[in-house]
């Protein structure tokens, strides 16, 4: 309520409100329409988003499936005459261990023996600077080092033998029966299941040689390009028997 100067109430005015237009009914209607019809859009994509993101991931796990197992695919067929040491595996380990690395590898040991090396032995130059150290420099006229004996020990396993000069150890001869030879290159895996056919698929080039007895065969692959010391494989009666580090010493 309002007052004027007098003191008595002002007379209130009344004032009609304005009226909210509509619009046309039809136009209405349409714009309802689009709206609706956005919105079901945006519904939808929501909606599809999410799979297509789903098969993105299902396809990228695909490719790394794919990719994974062109990496891990073995290749059956070696072509070379050559195996190098650091390319194989015995039993899942290296050809040459430390002693600390024999003893976690080989922890049963059935026996073991001394002998003289009297054409010298492999670690002569596998671990020349040890043996150097050790027992002084390499005298060519004594044909050893100044201060060695020519002494090594064997040490046997199962059905395994290995050399040592007390520093590192050296694979020497398995038999197939229980022990195994890996090439990792090409996850070529040799045991007593490999038969003589199968091997010479797999080693399309390897020369066969026969031995005195017409059920046995031997294979023989160097371990480097001087292809003097070398990777034996013997073979009897069509199956793997046992395969040995071969050393040419005298």
């Amino acid at each position: 309520m309002h007052k004027t100067i007098s003191g008595f109430p002002a007379r209130e005015i009344y004032t009609k409100p304005k009226c909210t237009t509509l619009g046309n009914p039809k136009t209405t209607a349409k714009n309802y329409k689009t709206k609706m019809k956005n919105l079901l859009i945006l519904i939808t994509f929501a909606m599809i988003l999410p799979a297509c993101n789903q098969n993105a991931g299902k396809d990228k796990t695909r490719t790394e499936k794919t990719v994974s197992i062109k990496k891990d695919n073995p290749q059956t067929v070696y072509n070379s005459d050559i195996i190098e040491i650091e390319n194989v595996l015995i039993n899942g380990h290296q050809v040459i261990l430390s002693a600390n690395e024999f003893r976690s590898a080989y922890p049963k040991i059935d026996s073991s023996k001394t002998i003289t090396a009297d054409c010298g032995s492999p670690f002569d130059w596998l671990d020349e600077q040890w043996m150097t150290k050790t027992y002084g420099k390499y005298n060519e006229t004594k044909g050893t080092f100044e201060k060695y004996d020519g002494k090594i020990t064997m040490l046997y396993g199962e059905n395994i033998e290995f050399s040592t000069n007390n520093h590192i150890v050296l694979f020497d001869m398995a038999f197939a029966g229980n022990n195994s030879f890996r090439i990792i290159s090409h996850n070529i895996t040799l045991d007593k299941s490999t038969t003589l056919e199968a091997f010479k698929r797999k080693f399309p080039h390897s020369k066969i040689e026969k031995l005195e007895k017409p059920d046995e065969a031997r294979f023989r692959f160097y371990i480097d390009k001087e292809k003097e010391n070398a990777f034996l494989f013997y073979f009897k009666n069509g199956k793997l028997d046992y395969f040995t580090l071969w050393w040419l010493l005298c």
